[in-house]
């Protein structure tokens, strides 16, 4: 059995993945769908709910002119905005809406797909709100994360389906005095990269529930540059500090890389 079906069948996911299921058999794919997933999951899924929503009939297996033209590198009516490695900038998603605009190759519409849709940042979020709220004739949408924390303008234009826990850790706040800081700095400086990305997680998540949106997408998209840079702890306490304590601009603080 492939990992994703796995996955999915799991006691907590079965009854999740099943409704959805009989819920587009008898009135098709949403026009746009917001998945929580694991991201070790997310890729896999994706290759899932694509094969379902181009398919002519929504069953992804059924040889429909749709489901043979799928490739080795994927569908050609499938449209991933960016390179699929973490959140797309403006202009990936910019490109995208125009390529989903174009005549489909072979299924009935085409599906855009969001990786990593909790760390847009928000001009890149703001982008999608028109493609979002109205996908072109036959269009989808799937917007991909590993937390429930889309901004609110888009979060009320999707379906969502949650297949874990918004996060591993329940949300708290972030220092929010000198000696909080100083405090926090001593008890971290020891974290590993896990460590301390699962205690800014926490952090985006209380932001986010206190829709302070723009500092939650900051620090969960420090996180992600810090993770893909090898950056150290020391790094990423500097520029958590930098981002809640002193307001600098994210872009500010990553230049090139962010």
């Amino acid at each position: 059995m492939p990992p994703v079906v796995d996955f999915l069948s799991d006691s907590d996911n079965a009854a999740i993945w099943a409704g959805f299921r009989e819920m587009t058999a008898a009135k098709g794919v949403p026009g746009a769908l917001l998945a929580v997933i694991d991201g070790k999951m997310a890729g896999a899924f994706r290759d899932l709910y694509a094969r379902i929503a181009l398919c002519d009939f929504g069953d992804g297996e059924d040889g429909c002119p749709s489901c043979m033209s799928w490739m080795d590198d994927g569908h050609p009516d499938a449209v991933i905005a960016g390179d699929g490695s973490g959140p797309p900038g403006v202009a990936d998603c910019i490109e995208m809406q125009a390529t989903m605009s174009l005549k489909p190759f072979a299924a009935k519409g085409k599906l855009g797909i969001i990786p990593a849709a909790d760390l847009l940042s928000l001009p890149a979020a703001n982008s999608l709100l028109k493609i979002a709220e109205e996908p072109p004739e036959g269009g989808r949408l799937l917007f991909l994360a590993e937390e429930d924390n889309l901004i609110p303008t888009i979060a009320s234009r999707v379906w969502k389906l949650c297949f874990r826990p918004a996060s591993a850790r329940d949300p708290f706040p972030p220092p929010s005095s000198p000696s909080e800081w100083i405090s926090w700095i001593e008890r971290t400086k020891k974290f590993t990269q896990a460590e301390i990305a699962s205690e800014a997680g926490a952090w985006s998540a209380w932001l986010a529930d206190a829709c302070d949106w723009r500092a939650a997408s900051s620090v969960r998209n420090a996180v992600y540059i810090s993770q893909k840079r090898h950056m150290s702890v020391s790094m990423v306490q500097d520029a958590l500090i930098a981002i809640l304590r002193e307001g600098v601009p994210i872009g500010k603080i990553f230049g090139d890389i962010w």
